[in-house]
């Protein structure tokens, strides 16, 4: 006959008492709500911060391929304009399309990057913007000999870039900046932009609200700052109130 072994006292008392409790239990999943809650918001500030760094170096790399267009051999040291009225074109198909078909597919940044001013497209996020254009059919092509766009085979555009963060360029006429869509702007926060000029701006879709107000404190300076949750009227970034949490961001490059 076998015999099983008997447990002591202090063994069972080892058994019941060798686990966490439910008070420990609790003060471990405290105290991990806490960390998670100091750490969390510092982490999707320090996320903001690095997108919003990358838009003012794009920026800057945007001037830079401008002015290095504006210099090349052959060029008519002028931007093509790429929004609103006078985009140039050739060919019959795309000479008869109308300036709100035209410029959602046209975009400055495809010039730049034709003619090797930019070494990649564009890619900075900053919500839910898309990195690519929609719609069907073949995109809009910069000839740069003959300084206009072409379609081959000619044709009407039927690509949209307008949910895409891109660069643009337009005549500027005298609107409030807010509501210009890029094109005016009050740099010093009281003179606009000269009338009939060309402005060009970065547009930035659908940017939430929290990271325009950062971007325009950033690149506008304290002096003309935003409020936080309304628009953007001065500086060199430029929007409207948001809504729904987001609004398009315009900011601006040089203007001809």
């Amino acid at each position: 006959m076998k015999h099983h072994p008997k447990f002591s006292a202090s063994r069972i008392r080892y058994i019941n008492t060798s686990g966490f409790t439910l008070l420990e239990l609790g003060l471990v999943l405290g105290i991990i709500a806490v960390l998670v809650a100091i750490l969390l918001p510092k982490g999707f500030d320090a996320l903001r911060h690095a997108r919003i760094q990358q838009v003012a170096k794009t920026v800057e790399t945007a001037k830079t391929a401008i002015v290095n267009y504006l210099s090349l051999p052959g060029g008519n040291g002028n931007l093509p304009r790429t929004e609103g009225l006078n985009i140039p074109v050739i060919g019959a198909a795309l000479s008869g399309a109308t300036s709100e078909t035209l410029g959602p597919a046209a975009r400055l940044d495809a010039v730049l990057l034709s003619t090797g001013m930019l070494e990649k497209p564009i890619s900075i996020r900053m919500g839910s913007q898309v990195r690519v254009s929609s719609g069907e059919g073949d995109e809009l092509i910069w000839d740069q000999d003959e300084h206009a766009f072409k379609m081959d085979p000619d044709g009407t555009p039927r690509r949209d870039w307008s949910k895409v963060t891109r660069l643009e360029a337009r005549t500027v006429h005298g609107v409030v900046p807010r509501t210009a869509q890029g094109a005016n702007f009050r740099l010093n926060g009281k003179q606009e932009l000269p009338l009939n000029a060309i402005v060009a701006y970065m547009v930035i879709p659908d940017c939430p609200a929290k990271d325009a107000f950062e971007l325009a404190t950033l690149l506008n300076g304290t002096q003309l700052a935003p409020v936080e949750g309304l628009f953007s009227d001065m500086g060199v970034v430029v929007y409207d109130t948001p809504v729904n949490g987001v609004t398009d961001v315009y900011i601006y490059l040089t203007t001809l």
